[in-house]
């Protein structure tokens, strides 16, 4: 097994993150799903979101999180509110009185695999880059180390986002095919980028059946330096200044696969800001995407501990598939 040092994210670990924190709504079959019919289960919901999920585990890291959102006037943007405030997060979002929060609605069959989502998120396409211009986000970013990214947010203010990130480094959530082009014209500048298999397909233009390799060489080709394309229980493509490898996750017994990517996402970019190789960062963020989906409760008490108890039995990357 592969094994290295690990370094403590919360050493180097002052993020400032945009993008989306809502209430997940999940519907859970009790049995074997069956499409177009009646399917008894347990309905849930918590908060959620891209961005709000990341900073979730950037806390459970010792990390230092500002958050910048948007949210309506009601009943669950208050709640939003409530949880960042109990959380302890720095709250840079903007409220919209007149509008509704947006929401994310998942059916989900007794493996805990995702069957189907619907993103009620139109909210987020009115967080403009006038935005990124007010004092308190202007401090905080000028404060920050590093920048965490997700697509619900307008293609220009991610631009707008980068740019005023300067020399800091900037990693982005693809969120969803519907959105992952958003992404396209910053893609050279980030210093990392999340995607599942679907979201990196479709950035590509191609099938979700194309193989993954292929798909991470055309991502390449777009000007991509560093990335990890998730593909559930599968294997996993890591990204890294032009060399490819695959990493298998460890096997794991899934719940609800709502946030894993977010998870890994985040887990990586403290890894790798704290001066882990990007590869092991990716393979220590594969880690803590597992515990996200196979927990009772998420994050765990010492979720550093976790990351590296799963850490020590991933398999070593392989270069082919």
């Amino acid at each position: 097994m592969m094994k290295t040092a690990a370094v403590s994210p919360s050493e180097h670990g002052k993020f400032v993150l945009l993008g989306a924190a809502h209430v997940d709504r999940r519907a859970k079959a009790d049995g074997p799903f069956h499409p177009a019919a009646s399917n008894p289960g347990v309905l849930a919901d918590s908060p959620g979101g891209s961005i709000f999920n990341a900073a979730v585990a950037l806390q459970a890291l010792g990390c230092s999180v500002a958050f910048l959102g948007a949210r309506g006037g009601d009943d669950d943007g208050r709640r939003i509110a409530a949880e960042i405030e109990a959380r302890g997060l720095r709250d840079l979002s903007t409220t919209f009185l007149d509008r509704k929060t947006p929401t994310y609605t998942a059916v989900i069959d007794d493996h805990g695999e995702l069957v189907a989502g619907i993103a009620d998120m139109a909210l987020y396409d009115l967080v403009g880059p006038k935005l990124l211009k007010r004092r308190n986000v202007r401090d905080a970013i000028a404060a920050a180390e590093a920048l965490i990214i997700d697509a619900n947010l307008p293609a220009e203010t991610i631009a707008a986002a980068v740019e005023a990130a300067g020399d800091r480094p900037v990693t982005a959530i693809g969120v969803s095919p519907a959105k992952v082009r958003r992404l396209f014209a910053v893609l050279p500048q980030l210093s990392g980028l999340f995607l599942s298999r679907a979201e990196a397909a479709a950035l590509v233009e191609v099938t979700a059946a194309t193989n993954l390799g292929l798909i991470a060489e055309l991502l390449a080709e777009l000007g991509t330096r560093r990335a990890v394309i998730s593909d559930g229980a599968l294997e996993a493509a890591i990204l890294d200044a032009g060399e490819l490898v695959f990493q298998r996750p460890p096997v794991v017994r899934p719940r609800d696969v709502t946030g894993a990517g977010d998870t890994l996402a985040a887990v990586a970019s403290a890894a790798h800001l704290g001066g882990t190789s990007f590869l092991e960062s990716a393979r220590r963020g594969i880690a803590a995407a597992s515990l996200r989906v196979s927990a009772p409760i998420f994050p765990p008490e010492d979720l550093p501990a976790e990351i590296e108890r799963l850490h020590e039995h991933l398999t070593d990357p392989t270069t082919r598939r």
